[in-house]
């Protein structure tokens, strides 16, 4: 038996998790509940990389869990990628932090938060599960880049393709990954294409984040019962 953490920004990204993992709440911003054997502990960030940082340090403090999955949507950047398709992490990055060499000056030294490489095998495998019953599904393992705005601009989305080489962009992710290395803490963050980070985006998303969260959820409780 494992105890898990699961860190999302959105009641649409966790909610069928509480609902699915019998959850209950046992502390402030935290829900308890069991699924496949393990322990899940839950919790709702909010937006944004503070936000994400100091729920998943509440959710470490308070339950010290042996993995830490973040699971959520995104906008895509890499052109592979198409709506309701998903990225695993295999490293994020902030997009907003200048210069970035002050990370890997100080503390946690490095610029790149790498995920952990069993779940991201748990990620490709669901993945793979996923895509033999969904023949219009595609995914891929890539940097994942974060910061603290909603990216609508096919000019700065063009700049994290060349400047980070990010799959997707969002505004949690390397925030949690920070706190989990920050905590020895194996982690994943898996997010699924809600729009095209564009200036089309915001219409986009609209129509599209319910049904990104809801692949996003399938493919966690995947990952947690083959841990």
């Amino acid at each position: 038996m494992a105890k898990i953490g699961i860190i999302a920004a959105l009641d649409v990204e966790i909610n069928d998790l509480i609902k699915d993992f019998n959850a209950e709440p046992v502390n402030d911003y935290i829900y308890k509940g069991g699924f496949s054997g393990h322990e899940i502990y839950l919790t709702l960030c909010g937006i944004g990389k503070v936000n994400s940082a100091l729920c998943t340090q509440r959710i470490i403090d308070y339950a010290n869990p042996d993995y830490i999955i973040n699971s959520g949507i995104a906008g895509a950047v890499s052109k592979d990628l198409k709506l309701l398709d998903t990225v695993i992490s295999e490293k994020l990055v902030y997009h907003d932090f200048y210069p970035v060499e002050l990370l890997k000056t100080y503390f946690p030294h490095c610029s790149e938060f790498e995920a952990d490489k069993k779940l991201v095998k748990l990620a490709w495998e669901a993945c793979e599960k996923f895509a033999r019953e969904n023949k219009d599904f595609s995914f891929k393992k890539g940097i994942i880049a974060s910061g603290d705005m909603f990216v609508n601009s096919s000019e700065y989305n063009k700049k994290l393709d060349e400047e980070f080489g990010a799959s997707c962009v969002e505004m949690e992710g390397a925030a949690v990954a920070h706190t989990a290395l920050a905590n020895k803490k194996p982690f994943l963050v898996l997010r699924t294409v809600s729009d095209g980070a564009d200036d089309e985006a915001e219409t986009v998303y609209d129509e599209f984040f319910a049904l990104a969260a809801q692949r996003s959820v399938y493919l966690v409780k995947d990952i947690i019962a083959n841990i």
